[in-house]
C-alpha cells in the first residue's frame, strides 16, 4: 500500500509540472480498477483503448505513458477549454460501454475541475447504480462481485467489437471487384456455384462462432482454448455447409481465423503484444498432421507431391504473408486491398489455385501472372481477371489471408496495438 500511495504522489507532482508548463487543460487517463493490484492486463487495456479515443477525437498538443504501482496511465495536454472538456468526458465515462472502467481527471491552473464544480451527478456504482464513493465508504459489495461485473462488461464489450470487425473485414474482401476469379459483389468470378448473396449468408451463418473462438482464448488457459474451438470449427462448418447447401464458402477462412482469434483473445486478457507467437504455438504440430489422412485429401496430395504445407503452413509459420501485408494496408480503400492480395498471391503457397490451375506449370503461370502487377492499373486487374476467369482461376487462400489481415489491422487500430 505505501508503494501505491508513494506512486499516487509521484503522479500528482507530474501532474503539477504539466500544468505548470502548459497552456492547455491536462487530462489524466487511468483506469478505475478496484483491488490491490492496480496493474492487471485489463488497466492497460482500458488506459491504450481510451487515449486512443483522445487521440481520434481531440487536438493533442502532448502526451505521455507511464508505468506505476497504482497502475497504467496517460497525461495528455489537450487543445480546448477546460469545463466543456471535462462535460465531454463526462459523457463517455457515463455511457461507453467499457466508461465505468476508466477515470478522465481534467486539471488546469485552477486545479481539478471535477464533476462537483460542474454540478454533475457523481460516478455510478457498477453494481447497484447508487453513488460509487457511497458504496465505496460502506463496503456495500465483495471485491469478487466487483470483479466478476467488470469481467462481464468487459467481455460483453470485446465480444461486440470483435464481431464487428470480423464482419467488416469479411465484408471489405468479398466486395473488393476486379478480384482474379474470386467472388466479388458483381461477378461470381471462377464460381458458379457461388455469388456475393451466398457469401453473405454463409458469413452470418458462422459469425456468432467466430465471436466464441475468441472468448474461448480470452477466458480458458490457451491449450484449453484451442480444444474447444477446434470443436467450434468443426461445428461452424457444418452451419456452413447448411447455409450454403454443401457449397464450400469460408472453409479455409473458419480454419485459419480460429487460430488466429484464440490467440487473440488469450493476448487482450493478458495484455500481451506477441499475437503471432502465440498462432504460432496453437498451430506447433499441424505439420505432423500431414503424417495422416484425416483431413483434406488434396492438401496432402500437395505436400506429399510438391511439398506444399498451404495454410497450415502459413499458421505454422506465424502467419510470415498477412505479418508482410499488414503494413502495405494503410486504408481500406480497393486500390490499397487489391495490392494487398497481389502480394499475397505473389507469396502463398495456395492449394486452391493448384487445385484448380491442375499442374505446377500452370500454377506457377498464374500466380506471376497476377504478381507481375506492381501499381493499381484498373485495365491491366481486369483483363487478367477475364484470363483466371476463363481458365477456372481462383486464389481462395490467399483470398482467406486478406481477410485475416484486414482483421488483425482493424483490432491493432481499434485497441491501440502492434502485434509482433
Amino acid at each position: 500500500m505505501n508503494d501505491i500511495l508513494k506512486a499516487r504522489e509521484w503522479r500528482s507532482l507530474l501532474i503539477k509540472e504539466m500544468v505548470a508548463s502548459s497552456h492547455h487543460p491536462v487530462v489524466l487517463v487511468k483506469a478505475n480498477i478496484p483491488g490491490s493490484d492496480k496493474n492487471k492486463p485489463l488497466g492497460y487495456l482500458v488506459v491504450n483503448l481510451f487515449h486512443k479515443y483522445l487521440l481520434d477525437n481531440y487536438q493533442i498538443s502532448k502526451g505521455q505513458f507511464y508505468s506505476s504501482c497504482d497502475g497504467p496511465f496517460y497525461l495528455v495536454e489537450i487543445k480546448g477549454v477546460s469545463e466543456q472538456l471535462k462535460m465531454e468526458l463526462i459523457k463517455v465515462e457515463d455511457n461507453h460501454p467499457l466508461g465505468r472502467l476508466v477515470d478522465f481527471d481534467v486539471y488546469d491552473k485552477k486545479g481539478n475541475v471535477s464533476r462537483t464544480h460542474l454540478k454533475q451527478e457523481p460516478r455510478k456504482c457498477l453494481i447497484c447504480n447508487l453513488p460509487a464513493h457511497q458504496c465505496i465508504r460502506s463496503k456495500a459489495h465483495q471485491l469478487i462481485e466487483i470483479e466478476a461485473k467488470i469481467d462481464e462488461i468487459t467481455i460483453s464489450y470485446l465480444k461486440d467489437e470483435i464481431k464487428k470487425i470480423i464482419d467488416e473485414a469479411m465484408t471489405l474482401e468479398a466486395k473488393l471487384d476486379p478480384k482474379f476469379g474470386l467472388v466479388t459483389y458483381y461477378s461470381c468470378g471462377s464460381h458458379p456455384d457461388m455469388n456475393y448473396h451466398l457469401m453473405e449468408k454463409s458469413k452470418e451463418a458462422i459469425l456468432d462462432n467466430f465471436v466464441l473462438m475468441f472468448e474461448t482464448g480470452y477466458l480458458l488457459p490457451l491449450d484449453d482454448a484451442f480444444l474447444k474451438a477446434r470443436v467450434i470449427g468443426v461445428k461452424s462448418e457444418e452451419l456452413m455447409f447448411q447455409a450454403t447447401k454443401g457449397i464450400n464458402t469460408y472453409k479455409g477462412l473458419i480454419f485459419v481465423l480460429g487460430f488466429v482469434l484464440v490467440a487473440l483473445g488469450y493476448c487482450l486478457k493478458n495484455n500481451k503484444q506477441d499475437l503471432f507467437h502465440q498462432i504460432k504455438y496453437l498451430g506447433r504440430n499441424l505439420l505432423d498432421e500431414f503424417q495422416t489422412n484425416d483431413f483434406n485429401s488434396f492438401g496432402l496430395q500437395a505436400y506429399s507431391q510438391y511439398q506444399f504445407t498451404g495454410i497450415r503452413g502459413e499458421v505454422y509459420r506465424r502467419l510470415p504473408n498477412v505479418q508482410k501485408v499488414l503494413p502495405l494496408i494503410t486504408d481500406y480503400q480497393e486500390s490499397t486491398l487489391t495490392l494487398a492480395l497481389i502480394e499475397l498471391i505473389r507469396n502463398v503457397e495456395d492449394t486452391v489455385l493448384l487445385k484448380r490451375a491442375g499442374s505446377l506449370e500452370r500454377y506457377h503461370y498464374f500466380r506471376q501472372l497476377v504478381g507481375s502487377i506492381q501499381e493499381y492499373d484498373l485495365k491491366k486487374i481486369n483483363q487478367i481477371t477475364k484470363e483466371c476467369i476463363k481458365h477456372n482461376i481462383s486464389f481462395g487462400g490467399a483470398a482467406d489471408l486478406l481477410v485475416v489481415a484486414i482483421f488483425i489491422r482493424k483490432v491493432e487500430e481499434k485497441f491501440a496495438i502492434k502485434y509482433e
